[in-house]
């Protein structure tokens, strides 16, 4: 009997494992993970990324962890008025890993983008993102029931599936809209598709990826004569059955506000945020941006179907950000 329930509750943990896919609670902080077209968008020239996602820790003995790291960098972006395009390019490296089992899925990306400037204040940004796809499973601490020998599971008994990996060519495309009047004031719509090529990364059973839809609202505004401002963030990811919807806004308070007289964009924030994760999780958040440097974390507190087990510890993560200016000549206002 003993087997027999072993083999399904593995089954169960592989399934729903097999599932998984970029859970992030702060996605504003890099749009580019989810949309190629949002590489370069970002205030200065230089951007890193990192963070790391820690969840279910009340619930499994090996919990769910990610770890992202990205950088991207503007290239032939002008500072004159007559500026009509420039590329972003980055890189993007995401390992995320759950279970006895090892279950690891590694994502390589490398995401190009052109922005076109239609006037002063409207951009619109075609992006692609050639990649890889890989997924792990190591057997090496589970059992199986052809290693039951009657009174024990024998680790000397080969195990039922061997060490598998399988990795395949990705690829995604985007456009990202983007609307700034002002460092302060800004608006932006995205739309993107991943896995376009629903790439095969199957092993002991046929596994083919869903292509995955993305949509994105966002924005940043300063209250006039106000040192608080607010940053409402929607993000809405369709992957075939399944769906991730996530939605809410930080507060801004602005404790040392941008330059007037150059167009260095590096202010003294101090944020936080609420977010719902629909029929999933309640999401706070805390941020600190300052000389272009930002530090934050969030906490998620389930309210889905796992509440019992978890008893609505959902996840942690934590991320840094570091968006600094390569080149401050002629970014003076005359």
């Amino acid at each position: 009997m003993k087997p027999i329930l072993l083999s399904i509750a593995l089954f169960f943990c592989f399934v729903a494992s097999a599932q998984q896919g970029k859970n992030f609670s702060m996605f504003s902080l890099n749009n580019m993970q989810h949309n190629p077209a949002a590489v370069g968008t970002n205030d200065n020239d230089i951007k890193v990324f990192a963070n790391f996602r820690y969840q279910y820790f009340t619930v499994s003995d090996k919990p769910f962890q990610t770890i992202s790291a990205s950088g991207e960098i503007k290239l032939f972006n002008s500072t004159s008025t007559r500026k009509k395009g420039y590329f972003g390019v980055g890189a993007s490296v995401i390992n995320d890993m759950s279970g006895d089992g090892r279950y690891m899925v590694n994502n390589i990306a490398v995401p190009i983008a052109y922005h076109i400037y239609m006037n002063e204040r409207n951009s619109l940004s075609l992006g692609v993102s050639p990649g890889m796809y890989q997924r792990t499973l190591g057997s090496g601490n589970l059992t199986w029931e052809s290693q039951w020998n009657g009174y024990e599971f024998d680790q000397t008994i080969a195990p039922g599936v061997a060490n598998s990996s399988a990795a395949n060519f990705d690829l995604g495309a985007g456009l990202f809209y983007k609307f700034q009047s002002t460092n302060t004031n800004k608006i932006y719509f995205s739309v993107s598709a991943n896995h376009i090529l629903q790439p095969e990364i199957s092993f002991n059973m046929q596994d083919k990826m869903y292509m995955r839809y993305t949509g994105q609202f966002g924005m940043r505004h300063k209250f006039e004569l106000s040192t608080f401002g607010i940053s409402p963030q929607i993000l809405a990811m369709f992957q075939g059955p399944n769906q991730n919807i996530l939605f809410g806004s930080n507060f801004d308070f602005y404790l040392q506000e941008p330059s007037l007289r150059t167009l260095f964009y590096t202010p003294t924030i101090f944020s936080f945020g609420v977010y719902h994760r629909l029929r999933d999780a309640i999401v706070v958040n805390f941020q600190f941006s300052f000389k272009g440097m930002t530090v934050a974390a969030s906490y998620d507190s389930n309210i889905n179907s796992m509440l019992p087990a978890s008893k609505s510890i959902g996840g942690f993560e934590v991320a840094f950000v570091y968006d600094l200016m390569l080149n401050k000549k002629g970014r003076f206002i005359y």
